[in-house]
């Protein structure tokens, strides 16, 4: 389910990595109530979140893609992302 960016709310941004095309990922906390209205609260509702946002026209909104296991694993994976060749918009 994607949720609009307006009603987003993150708390703690621990990366983003701009995608192109109006997209973006994100590693963040985020909100109960986002968590919620983005269909997600099977994951919990604490920790660090990892969630592409659509910034585009028709598809503003977000849709988490998963939940890191641990602080250290969100790290890791910010680690990773600064491996990857930047993506140009």
């Amino acid at each position: 389910m994607a949720l609009s960016l307006g009603d987003l709310s993150m708390e703690e941004i621990l990366a983003s990595a701009n995608l192109g095309n109006g997209c973006s990922v994100h590693i963040a906390t985020l909100s109960r109530q986002t968590i919620v209205d983005s269909g997600a609260e099977h994951l919990g509702f604490s920790g660090y979140f990892v969630f592409e946002a659509n910034d585009t026209p028709g598809g503003k909104g977000i849709s988490v893609l998963g939940k890191a296991s641990s602080f250290e694993a969100a790290l890791r994976l910010i680690d990773i992302w600064g491996r990857r060749p930047a993506v140009r918009s």
